[in-house]
């Protein structure tokens, strides 16, 4: 691997304040209360329901986060918007929001994140309405084999449904629904049943039709770690082992190349440029497992890819538009979100940064001692 050291905790703690500070910023430049992606060919888009979501879920989740006021305002304006524009079905539209498309289940599970953390800590019941209703919806238009086949991206159906299934599970256990709960296993139990090859490989895990051969690590990350929740919270063993058959595969690409390319086929050949988002992604699924097992060699994955990410994260720009962002590739004109400023890999970014003095034995509790103003 190229440097599995532990990052150094003052130099994540300015990469978290830069992060935090670009998504504070991203917020004030629309009128809704949404975060948008910034594109540096046409500038802000339109914001973005489902990553919305989950960037609320990720600025409440952590305590160093929650304990600022102006933190907890931003994702409080976030989920009050979101619940505004539910559908009348419980879910939530595709895409920008300026497309004004139907709803999807893989944007309205990344919705149902950011409401859970939303009335968990929050204690607006409206948050939990609004969940209980995509929830519901949800439900009732699964497939009987547990895949979703309606309402769904391009008509296809996809194994990154496992990252709506995590937090339909957490909602099970939240308000003792026992549906929710068997919806979320069903799922995932159907993934792991039909959907994975004896090395790992995923099948119909990409977010394209043409590519579907080899997916993206965007999506593979999206499918890892929904397997990985709904397995530490519900106990179950086969997809746990399901989860770290996946990432260790993945783990040894970083040992033997080092980073981890943007797309891998059935025989878990790299293609492509890196995408930075899936980069951080998978480094959080490898956060989880270290905390979950104790094995040091997810510790050093995940020490590998953080290095990666602190070198890419925009750091010496003024422009609060780019400063404290990351690249949807690199190079920046690689094939994932080219020329684009993604919010939802900023996302990523704090999340998986914030797991360093858990993971690096640098703080025994949480929450840690910095608070972001």
């Amino acid at each position: 691997m190229e440097n599995t050291e532990a990052p150094n905790q003052a130099t994540v703690e300015r990469a978290v304040q830069m992060a935090v500070d670009w998504l504070l910023n991203n917020q004030m430049q629309g009128k809704d209360g949404g975060f948008a992606t910034y594109d540096f060919v046409t500038g802000w888009t339109s914001s973005y329901p489902e990553t919305t979501g989950y960037i609320a879920e990720t600025l409440l989740k952590w305590p160093q986060l929650r304990n600022s006021e102006k933190i907890v305002i931003s994702a409080q304006k976030a989920l009050d918007w979101l619940v505004s524009i539910q559908k009348p079905s419980g879910g939530w539209a595709g895409g920008y929001v300026s497309e004004n498309r139907p709803e999807i289940v893989f944007n309205t599970g990344q919705v149902l994140r950011g409401l859970l953390k939303g009335y968990f800590f929050l204690k607006k019941t409206d948050y939990l309405d609004a969940a209980t209703r995509a929830a519901d919806w949800l439900v009732k238009i699964q497939h009987p084999d547990g895949f979703w086949d309606k309402h769904v991206y391009m008509n296809a159906v996809r194994v990154y449904d496992t990252y709506v299934a995590a937090p339909l599970y957490e909602l099970g256990e939240l308000t003792n629904t026992a549906n929710y709960r068997k919806a979320a296993l069903k799922n995932a139990i159907w993934v792991v049943k039909n959907k994975q090859l004896p090395n790992g490989w995923l099948v119909d895990a990409d977010n394209t039709l043409k590519h579907n051969d080899k997916p993206i690590l965007h999506t593979i990350a999206y499918t890892l770690d929904g397997l990985l929740d709904v397995a530490i919270q519900s106990g179950n063993e086969e997809i746990f082992q399901s989860a770290v058959l996946t990432a260790s595969t993945i783990a040894q690409k970083v040992k033997a190349e080092k980073i981890l390319k943007g797309r891998y086929d059935k025989n878990w050949t790299g293609y492509r440029s890196i995408c930075n988002t899936g980069v951080a992604q998978v480094a959080i699924v490898f956060a989880k497992l270290h905390q979950k097992t104790g094995d040091t060699h997810w510790q050093a994955s995940y020490n590998c890819l953080i290095n990666y990410l602190l070198q890419q994260q925009l750091t010496h720009l003024r422009n609060p538009s780019l400063k404290g962002a990351l690249t949807g590739s690199t190079p920046i004109w690689g094939r994932y979100e080219p020329f684009r400023l993604p919010n939802w890999g900023v996302k990523y970014l704090i999340d998986a940064l914030l797991y360093n003095n858990l993971i690096n034995g640098l703080e025994h509790e949480r929450p840690a001692t910095r608070t972001y103003p």
